[in-house]
């Protein structure tokens, strides 16, 4: 992982003038690997040779992609270092973001969240925060009874009935 963070900080260095455009090459790829395990796993088998599996990787993201961030596909392909792909584009992302000061707020609720509540975590996390941007998602999990759970960076939150209940249950079983 250390190699790909510095593959990922050189391809952002460089990227400074293009660095939107750069980004939305890596999180193409990122969704790649995650939607196609199957490539993940080509680009990692050593029976494939480097050169066969620079081929693949040209066929399928040469046209969707910038010059800067193919010709970091070029290297890694002719260093046989293709398996740190993913990594480097997932490293390359959390760069931008923290460049950026996106924060990915993940609210897991019982029911789905309303406009209006929806906007009510947005404004108190981006006052929270300070940070310029806030990519907020919902995920229904009825398990939690009611309440919710706020997960932010390393931070979680857990203001659910059923982390409520837990805490109670382990206080009795003291």
């Amino acid at each position: 992982m250390k190699a790909a963070k510095r593959y990922a900080k050189a391809l952002f260095e460089l990227a400074a003038g293009n660095l939107d455009a750069v980004q939305n090459d890596m999180s193409m790829l990122q969704q790649s690997f995650n939607d196609n395990k199957e490539l993940g796993k080509v680009l990692k088998d050593p029976t494939i040779g480097a050169s066969k599996k620079l081929n693949i990787v040209k066929a399928v993201f040469k046209a969707n992609m910038t010059d800067l961030s193919f010709k970091l596909v070029e290297l890694l392909g002719k260093k046989d270092r293709l398996q740190l792909l993913n990594n480097v584009a997932v490293a390359f992302n959390e760069l931008y973001k923290k460049h950026k000061q996106i924060r990915e707020v993940t609210v897991i609720t019982a029911i789905p969240l309303d406009s209006n509540l929806e906007k009510a975590i947005f404004t108190k996390v981006k006052t929270l925060t300070g940070s310029n941007e806030i990519k907020l998602t919902n995920v229904v999990d009825s398990s939690i009874i009611g309440g919710f759970i706020l997960n932010m960076d390393d931070l979680r939150y857990d203001a659910s009935i059923s982390g409520k209940l837990a805490k109670i249950k382990s206080k009795l079983v003291e």
